[in-house]
């Protein structure tokens, strides 16, 4: 026969009680307590030892969890009393009351107007008779979730609560219907990506679709006081698989430009009139955990034909509470000049861009991104029209000055624009979108830098109030601020004799120059359709005025705009 297993020693009974008690000590001393907690529960369900009962309190408080700390210390407690024990009865007592006093409680309020309420405490159902008492609670993060009837419709509640030691909370349980109230991770996402107020608003809980087609058409318009005058009809498309995680989508748009702008006017030049065409296609696919997305574009205009693509990764981690994404875009431009051939004058821009975000889901109403954009810029970007006055080293021209004062002063010679050949820029971005029970607000702040040391910061914030369930209107604002770039200059000098010297790099440009601007605007977008249709029709329209002031150039040293849309979108299931 196999020889007997030696015996534990004193005052242990019971081998393998032993054996977990000693696993249990090993895992606290690792930090893990958990592990400890599981190991000194087994042991005591084989033994009872008074020793294991104060490890277990000890690895339980360290957790986090005060009640069963506190459980374990009672029994000990009331161990030592029954033995006439009194040097561990006043151990445990003084233990004991040090765990009480971190306790906390959260007591539920709920709302009058609420039927049929189910309140559930990280998971454990509250019954009603403890509704308005306190509820003792381990100090830490709790998830306070109730769903009910709210006139008569389904409603649900979410609320996180953190107590400190010893701390007391409040919860009023005010239901919200639930298409208003709560965003999965999905949509949250979907809300941090999009670019637009409409996409912000096609990102909001719906009925659960397992294929979503969109299709939309549009009309822009934008005018301002340079006689600017831009007209842009635009078509797009997507079909989205909630269900299996792919998406494509489509558009095309076309921008009809003309303008008298005082570059025009400086030179006599006529009026600018161009034609451009843009296509793009985009999709992706996230069939779990990992995923990615890729875009294509192609525009053309009489003097500049541009290709693009992109590519990005994006994981999900920690429960999908973070979500990083890595993505580079390569564009290839070409440069020419109206009306003349691309074999006799061209230039090429080389553009590439890396791009990283993260993505945070804070709470089930409210996600935040940061990214960080890198792209570098190859080639000669130089305007084939733009011609830089020249002035001698003694003259001098105001801010601002007409094209009549600049002609007068300026020198015989007039040199085209010159740019430098490389630029590097870099941007950091951070983005939050939160979601109240009837309104979305969207803040986003971009601080940007380059080579050219071109800096510059840009604020926008949205935000979207639900007018019922058929209208939608919002407020927008947008503040931005930047520096000139190392060789703007509003007066440029140039030497004739002995032999003309001109300055390597130039540029009226203005918006390379100090400037910044405020726009303010709204939106609104009416559903014409009901809520749970299966053919949906949306009528969306907005409207932006944006005034800019130019700190440093010549012609001109403000700006006023305006732009706007109207479209109308539909969406099939």
């Amino acid at each position: 026969a196999p020889p007997a297993p030696p015996a534990p020693p004193a005052p242990w009974a019971d081998a393998e009680a032993y054996e977990l008690s000693l696993a249990a000590e090993t895992a606290r001393a690792a930090g893990l307590w958990d592990t400890c907690i599981e190991k000194d529960t087994a042991s005591l369900a084989k033994e009872d030892q008074t020793r294991t009962r104060v490890h277990l309190a000890g690895c339980a408080d360290r957790a986090g969890k005060v009640i069963v700390a506190l459980q374990q210390m009672q029994l000990v407690l009331e161990k030592a009393l029954a033995a006439n024990d009194p040097d561990v009865a006043g151990l445990a007592q003084a233990r004991a009351a040090q765990l009480m006093r971190r306790l906390g409680s959260l007591t539920i309020e709920p709302s009058a107007e609420a039927k049929e309420l189910v309140v559930t405490i990280d998971d454990v159902v509250v019954p009603p008779d403890s509704y308005k008492k306190r509820i003792t609670v381990d100090p830490g993060k709790h998830r306070i979730h109730a769903e009910g009837l709210l006139e008569g419709a389904q409603a649900s509640f979410d609320d996180i609560e953190t107590i400190a030691d010893g701390d007391r909370a409040m919860v009023v349980v005010a239901l919200r219907p639930r298409a208003a109230d709560f965003l999965t991770p999905g949509q949250l996402a979907c809300m941090q990506l999009a670019k637009t107020q409409l996409e912000v608003l096609q990102c909001l809980p719906g009925a659960n679709k397992p294929l979503v087609i969109r299709a939309a058409i549009e009309l822009s318009g934008y005018a301002d006081t340079f006689s600017t005058l831009v007209l842009n009809p635009a078509v797009r498309a997507s079909v989205t698989s909630p269900t299996h995680g792919w998406n494509i989508g489509a558009s095309y748009l076309v921008d009809v430009i003309s303008t008298a702008s005082p570059d025009f006017i400086s030179t006599a030049s006529p009026r600018g009139k161009d034609l451009r065409q843009a296509a793009a296609i985009n999709g992706g696919y996230k069939p779990g955990r990992f995923g990615f997305d890729a875009a294509a574009a192609f525009s053309t205009e009489a003097d500049y034909v541009s290709r693009s693509g992109g590519l990005g990764v994006i994981g999900d981690f920690m429960d999908k509470a973070v979500t990083p994404r890595f993505g580079w875009s390569y564009s290839n431009d070409t440069i020419g000049r109206g009306g003349t051939p691309t074999s006799v004058f061209s230039h090429t821009l080389i553009t590439n861009e890396a791009a990283a975000s993260v993505s945070f889901v804070m709470s089930p109403t409210t996600v935040a991104v940061v990214g960080l954009t890198a792209g570098f810029e190859r080639g000669d970007q130089s305007k084939p029209y733009r011609l830089i006055p020249m002035f001698a080293d003694d003259v001098t021209v105001p801010k601002g000055a007409s094209p009549d004062e600049v002609n007068a002063k300026r020198l015989p010679v007039r040199p085209y624009e010159q740019l430098p050949l490389e630029r590097d820029k870099y941007a950091l971005g951070f983005r939050m979108n939160h979601r109240f029970g009837g309104s979305t607000l969207r803040l986003e702040e971009r601080l940007y830098d380059d080579t050219w040391q071109n800096r510059a910061s840009t604020t926008d914030g949205r935000f979207l109030i639900d007018l019922g369930s058929h209208l939608t209107i919002g407020p927008h604002a947008r503040y931005h601020v930047q520096t000139g770039a190392n060789f703007y200059h509003r007066v440029y000098h140039a030497e004739l004799e002995p032999l003309v010297t001109l300055p390597v790099l130039r540029t009226t440009d203005r918006e390379l120059g100090p400037m910044w601007s405020l726009t303010g605007g709204g939106s609104l977008w009416w559903k014409l359709s009901e809520e749970h249709a299966s053919h949906g029709w949306t009528v969306y329209v907005s409207g932006d005025a944006l005034w800019s002031h130019y700190t440093n150039s010549l012609y001109v040293t403000e700006r006023l705009a305006g732009y706007g849309t109207i479209g109308l979108e539909t969406e099939l299931e």
